[in-house]
């Protein structure tokens, strides 16, 4: 990302404060998201919004963030060996729900969760609107 739009993307999702706050307008504002957790390539969590007890929301979240960064690691070697460009997200999809991986930038990636009942089609189009809201420029 260059210019203006992209420098106030990246002030925005390095500030906890600024992100956590745009993780629950995510889970407020689309349907079909259960919790999201922003965190680095290496599995690192910045911030998360999930729908767990607060005594396990950490735990849940470490988890989580550990297996995304594993997830798109994966994804990215198997679109880069099959020559389908760049990684766009890691989309899994469960009995009880799905799970998407997505990068939001070189270093971060944005994990969002299903909830329970939600197909496989109306999930992506959840994923790509969660990641636009994160990635809008300030209307401020």
């Amino acid at each position: 990302m260059t210019g203006a739009r992209g420098n106030r993307v990246e002030i925005r999702l390095s500030d906890p404060g600024a992100l956590t706050e745009l993780l629950g307008k995510v889970r407020s504002e689309v349907d079909g998201i259960d919790g999201v957790v922003v965190t680095s390539r290496d599995g690192l969590v910045l911030a998360s919004d999930l729908n767990v007890s607060t005594a396990r929301a950490g735990e849940v979240a470490s988890q989580v963030a550990a297996m995304a960064s594993v997830s798109a690691g994966v994804g990215h070697r198997f679109v880069q060996s099959s020559e389908l460009g760049r990684l766009q997200g890691v989309l899994m999809e469960g009995d009880r729900g799905c799970i998407g991986v997505h990068p939001l930038s070189a270093t971060l990636l944005l994990v969002i969760l299903g909830t329970p009942g939600t197909a496989m089609g109306r999930f992506t189009v959840a994923t790509k609107r969660a990641t636009a809201i994160l990635l809008a420029p300030d209307t401020d």
